[in-house]
């Protein structure tokens, strides 16, 4: 019962003795495990890139190319230039959004708004 095994680390293993094996797989990777950021690069780049299909393109351009300067520094590890080209990243990608839906909202109601005060005026 005492037999043991050679592993390939050079140490040996008994028989029947219970052994951890760590596997590295990369697709099976958190992206997001930096805690530095309250949003993950790699999110923010699809944030901007639906900010420029689903909102105002010229800014989410602009988000976008914030986006990738984040992930640049990131790569670099400067966390605080990473940490402060996201935030601008992600508020431009919400300004944008945001003025695309408020547009969506505010033309029909100014033009329900105008055809009533000429409707009015007569």
């Amino acid at each position: 019962m005492a037999e043991e095994m050679e592993l390939s680390n050079g140490t040996s293993a008994r028989e029947g003795a219970e052994t951890a094996v760590m596997i590295n797989s990369g697709a099976m990777e958190n992206h997001c495990s930096d805690k530095a950021f309250p949003l993950c690069v790699r999110r923010l780049r699809n944030l901007a890139i639906a900010s420029i299909v689903c909102g105002c393109s010229c800014i989410g351009v602009l988000a976008l190319i914030y986006a990738v300067k984040a992930r640049e520094k990131q790569k670099a590890n400067s966390s605080k230039e990473a940490a402060y080209w996201a935030r601008k990243s992600q508020r431009l990608s919400f300004l944008s959004i945001g003025v695309w839906v408020s547009l969506l909202l505010l033309v029909p109601l100014s033009i329900i708004l105008f055809s009533y005060a000429f409707s009015q005026a007569e």
